[in-house]
């Protein structure tokens, strides 16, 4: 017999015993490069009842680790193993029969490989028999052929069998080995130890090839992912959800950075996903024209802090970032337990063209937005949101004024039992204006009610950018009056409202489908902006009045004023014109009289919030354990981050957090924001920023 006729044999014969007979002495065919090429062929033979089917028609999943115990569990597991192995033996008769060109030293390897696989098959075959189950008698698979056989070249057969489903049986090999060690049956783990073994010579073989055949200018990396044609991934190479064998790989002769980079590769696996992204730029979007300092602002804000989205992200996902994360990143994460998705980089979302997507969830729903997915459309399951002017009124901080002021006056008609005593009253709320004069009025009706100090905010901003503090008194100067004039130019409006004691913000959250969510605390350092969030523990570093006024009543008031919003908000049909999640931001405040008040809008951001990274992250947490996501700039962390990268994570048995820092950004030259979270010790004490401690009461000094 010669190799074409026993690579006929296993690929076309229609019983296991023509499919594992050893070949014996073997001739090379002498009409081997005469021979017509093979076509596509859609499935090798097979007995009755191991026929190939589509994923997604088997209809029988791998047993759970813990079930294993169970000899019909057991060889129902061996039965989906000895299916692999099979497969691997008929892909590699087809290679012999497609390249009989080959290099003779590359075919000669395969044979060798192939024989192995064989006996692995038969391995298998044999113990599950002794298990009390007979092969064929579960549906199997024919995964591997179908994205394995209709390989190209020599290339594709490394790249697709022995660099990626048989470098992913170097994980569940030895895994396997392992659990029925444990377990006691020392008969099985010493078969699969033994396949363990083999396997790392395959993918030694196939890596030999690999680097003969590659472009020399590619590192051994950038060769294999550029040689994965979709739905292939190097996913594929490395077994979800099972320890990560580095020894294996290394032994193979993987190069530290590959094992590296496949350890934390993410791809779907072709599901329908959805594709997401973070945009600090919302606002500025809305407003229009943008002035080069601020979308050099909005695009920084947007690279740093692109991977807040992980905590609202699913594994199938795919992430737009302006900036990729480093492998080191990328493994810290998966330390601290996220799942991480996709990542795709923003200038190259056109490729997603070709993808199985199910919708866009982006950060907000803006023109900019409606842009980026109109250049992968065409893969959406969902139909493509537009866009109109009035989607930008909810934007607007001059609508929250507006509407506020409405609602709390529509309030003083109701009865004392309906009406929210805590409250703030509408004079409080502040005034749109429209012009230099109208600021000057406003200055001057704020100073006659005792004011001292006012706020202006910008119409369209976020995070606190753009406010300032005006004293309500006093003659404006030159300067001040050049920038006002500037404000309000082309009809633009500013929010004017009386600086007030505040000592306590939060933000009341709902889903994209307006289902009331939660609320969140947050850091509001000098300036009005967004420092944090507080996670866990309700009030943390408050004072005691404001926990006793919030928390009063089991939280009633926190209660009560979610549910007066929701009825303004969402059961009027407000919140209908909204395609994402959004939240609303509140405070608490001491009056002039000094009673504690509840501001119930101080704006409304329809969009995603920090608020709503907060509530997941705090889900990751362990019970009664306090945290804190922050964002520190670059010149904080350089004074506080190497005594938080000294607190180690520390996690439960079941993987939540329970003290430790977890970096939500590469910490590097080019990061001008750094997002960690803070867990437990980390985020109530131990590092100093000018002499303040980080965490609880000390976040202003942060600022």
């Amino acid at each position: 017999m010669n190799i074409t006729e026993f690579a006929e044999q296993i690929v076309f014969g229609k019983t296991l015993a023509e499919k594992l007979a050893a070949p014996g002495r073997l001739s090379i065919d002498p009409n081997r490069k005469h021979r017509k090429p093979f076509g596509a062929i859609a499935a090798p033979g097979r007995p009755h009842g191991l026929e190939m089917r589509m994923s997604g028609q088997v209809g029988v999943t791998r047993p759970r680790d813990d079930n294993l115990e169970n000899e019909a569990e057991r060889g129902k597991l061996l039965h989906f193993l000895a299916n692999h192995e099979l497969l691997a033996t008929e892909l590699m008769a087809l290679v012999l029969l497609k390249f009989p060109d080959a290099p003779h030293a590359f075919r000669q390897g395969v044979l060798v490989t192939l024989q192995e696989e064989q006996a692995h098959t038969q391995m298998y075959i044999d113990r599950m028999r002794e298990c009390g189950v007979e092969f064929g008698e579960y549906p199997v698979s024919g995964q591997f052929w179908q994205v394995v056989a209709p390989m190209q070249s020599p290339m594709d057969f490394v790249s697709r069998l022995s660099l990626t489903f048989e470098q992913a049986n170097l994980d569940y090999s030895q895994h396997f080995a392992k659990v029925f060690r444990r377990i006691g049956d020392d008969a099985t783990a010493s078969i699969l130890q033994q396949i363990y073994e083999d396997e790392i010579g395959h993918v030694q073989h196939g890596l030999h090839w690999f680097r003969q055949w590659k472009d020399p200018e590619q590192s051994d990396w950038e060769a294999y992912e550029t040689s994965l044609e979709f739905p292939m991934s190097p996913q594929r190479g490395r077994a979800p959800k099972i320890d990560f064998n580095r020894d294996g790989r290394l032994r193979a002769g993987l190069t530290e950075p590959f094992v590296d980079a496949i350890e934390v590769f993410r791809k779907s696996r072709g599901r329908a996903v959805s594709v997401r992204w973070f945009d600090a730029g919302a606002e500025s979007d809305v407003a229009g024209s943008v002035d080069q300092k601020t979308k050099s602002l909005t695009q920084m804000l947007t690279a740093d802090l692109g991977l807040v989205m992980l905590s609202l992200t699913k594994p199938d996902d795919l992430l737009l970032v302006q900036r990729l994360p480093s492998n080191r990143l990328k493994k810290r994460l998966m330390d601290a337990g996220f799942e991480l998705p996709e990542f795709v980089p923003m200038g190259q979302a056109q490729i997603l063209a070709e993808r199985n997507l199910h919708d866009a969830a982006p950060w907000a729903w803006t023109p900019a937005a409606v842009e980026v997915v109109r250049e992968f459309a065409v893969g959406l399951k969902h139909e493509l949101p537009t866009w109109q002017d009035r989607d930008g009124l909810l934007f607007r901080k001059s609508w929250s004024t507006k509407r506020l002021i409405e609602w709390l006056s529509d309030c003083n008609q109701l009865s004392d039992d309906e009406r929210l005593e805590f409250l703030c009253s509408p004079d409080v709320v502040g005034l749109v204006v429209e012009s230099v004069e109208q600021f000057e009025e406003a200055r001057s009706d704020f100073e006659s009610r005792g004011f001292g100090h006012l706020i202006l905010k910008p119409d369209l901003s976020a995070s606190g950018r753009g406010q300032k503090r005006w004293p309500v008194g006093g003659r404006l100067r030159d300067r001040e009056l050049a920038e006002l004039t500037v404000l309000f130019e082309g009809g633009a409006c500013a929010v004017v409202e009386p600086e007030l004691d505040r000592l306590m913000d939060f933000s009341i959250l709902w889903d994209s489908q307006g289902n009331l969510l939660d609320w969140s605390q947050q850091l509001i350092g000098p300036g009005r902006k967004y420092l944090g969030s507080v996670l866990g523990k309700s009030l943390f570093g408050c004072d005691s009045d404001v926990k006793r006024f919030f928390l009063a009543d089991k939280a009633k008031k926190v209660r009560q004023v979610s549910d007066w919003l929701d009825q303004r908000l969402v059961r009027s049909g407000i919140a209908s014109q909204l395609s994402s999640p959004f939240g609303v931001d509140a405070m608490v405040y001491r009056d002039v009289t000094g009673e504690l008040k509840i501001k119930p809008m101080v704006e409304l951001n329809p969009r995603t919030t920090m608020g709503h990274v907060s509530l997941a992250l705090a889900k990751r947490l362990a019970g009664g354990v306090v945290g804190q996501f922050r964002i520190f700039t670059a010149k904080q962390w350089r004074e506080v981050g190497s005594g938080l990268e000294a607190m180690p994570l520390v996690c439960t048995r079941e993987g939540h957090w329970k003290s430790g820092v977890i970096p939500l950004g590469d910490i590097d030259s080019a990061a001008k924001l750094i997002p960690v979270v803070l867990v437990g010790g980390a985020a109530v004490g131990g590092a100093t920023v000018g002499g303040a401690t980080v965490g609880g009461a000390t976040v202003k000094a942060l600022g």
